[in-house]
């Protein structure tokens, strides 16, 4: 039960992100704000993910991982219920830069108070499985960010007709529902003494993962920020239709991702570094496939690959970066990768759209050379 309800919190929390993130382009246009201020507000959670993600992972090392699981929740919970009350408003009721800081504002208090959530996550995964379940607990953590992540655009297609608020407050409604349940039935489990640690620092063995994180992260931030326009120019469509078909392909992506890590890792069980291989080598191919897509259902194809390797690869770099850690420092390690990643997606987006502007096909070759790059540098660790 206990397990369930940490995999509840990382859903909604999740859940409302893609809720905030699925609207508030949309909203923010309607009343008058710019792609720069949008791009602002969306960018200021991953710039505060990368600076606080490794200090809640330490305080859930020291205090615990259902207090920092309930304040991410809350964290959650409250901007989720700004962002409502700001979506109720309509052009003209305010002024449009204290609506720009008034979004801001709901978004930079996501950022601060919900680093630690998913990072508790994969800690507690880490504490209630043996080493060899380690791969299967971080692939539980990463399906459930897969389904939130789908959750939440679907929960706005369905409540999008009532308006901005709805979907957004129902997102923060179950939140709170989350809340209560993890406050009733989550309890910490016993964690490793430093006598049963492996490795002698805090990052020791972990740094090659931290840094597999950043490359492969970048290519995938890079790929999200142009993969509408690379649909638009590759196919010829206007601008409505290409959403659709950009959007159907972000969900294949999804999909795939959360299949593969909900059923196909944990019956496979095997350790990081083949998944992490795994991972990698179809993700080159797919990037491949997308660079040769002669029309868009060769490139959704391509895309379910893509998601599917970039599952192998995450189970794989959650897990080894779980079992190079010591024993009692699994939220702090967690944490560090959280920030790798995030740092990744703060310049990923930036670097793919310069590239684009240069070459339509240059991200998907980015990203074929970010896990070719990842391979060397497996085969290089492996060697030494």
């Amino acid at each position: 039960m206990a397990t369930a309800v940490v995999l509840l919190a990382v859903f909604v929390m999740m859940m409302g992100n893609a809720a905030v993130l699925a609207t508030v382009g949309l909203f923010g246009r309607a009343i008058g704000l710019g792609e720069i201020e949008i791009g602002a507000i969306i960018a200021s959670s991953a710039l505060l993910f990368f600076l606080t993600s490794s200090w809640w992972g330490r305080l859930a090392d020291r205090k615990g991982r259902r207090p920092v699981i309930l304040a991410g929740l809350a964290g959650a919970a409250l901007s989720l219920l700004l962002f409502a009350g700001l979506f109720a408003l309509e052009k003209g009721e305010v002024d449009v830069f204290v609506a720009f800081a008034a979004l801001l504002g709901a978004r930079i208090l996501y950022g601060i108070l919900c680093g630690g959530v998913q990072p508790a996550g994969i800690a507690y995964m880490a504490d209630i499985t043996a080493a060899r379940d380690r791969s299967t607990g971080a692939a539980m953590v990463g399906a459930a960010v897969g389904l939130g992540s789908m959750a939440g655009p679907a929960l706005v297609a369905v409540l999008i007709g009532r308006g901005f608020a709805i979907p957004v407050l129902v997102a923060c409604v179950l939140t709170s529902l989350a809340i209560l349940a993890v406050a009733a039935v989550l309890r910490d489990r016993p964690r490793a003494p430093r006598a049963a640690a492996v490795g002698t620092s805090a990052l020791g063995k972990v740094t090659p993962y931290l840094a597999l994180a950043f490359v492969i992260h970048l290519a995938f931030a890079a790929l999200q920020a142009t993969n509408a326009f690379y649909v638009q120019d590759l196919l010829g469509l206007d601008t409505m239709a290409a959403v659709q078909r950009a959007s159907l392909i972000s969900m294949t992506f999804a999909a795939s991702s959360f299949a593969v890590q909900a059923f196909a890792i944990r019956a496979f069980g095997g350790p990081p570094a083949t998944l992490l291989w795994i991972g990698l080598v179809v993700c080159l191919l797919a990037s491949a496939a997308c660079l040769m897509a002669p029309g868009f259902g060769w490139l959704l194809a391509a895309f379910g690959f893509l998601g599917a390797g970039f599952a192998w690869a995450q189970s794989g770099l959650m897990a080894g970066a779980s079992l190079a850690s010591r024993g009692d420092n699994q939220g702090q390690v967690a944490g560090h990768l959280q920030a790798a990643m995030a740092a990744a997606w703060i310049v990923g987006p930036l670097i793919g759209a310069s590239i684009y502007e240069v070459s339509v096909k240059g991200p998907l070759a980015l990203a074929a050379g970010a896990m070719a790059l990842a391979m060397l540098g497996l085969a290089v660790r492996r060697r030494t």
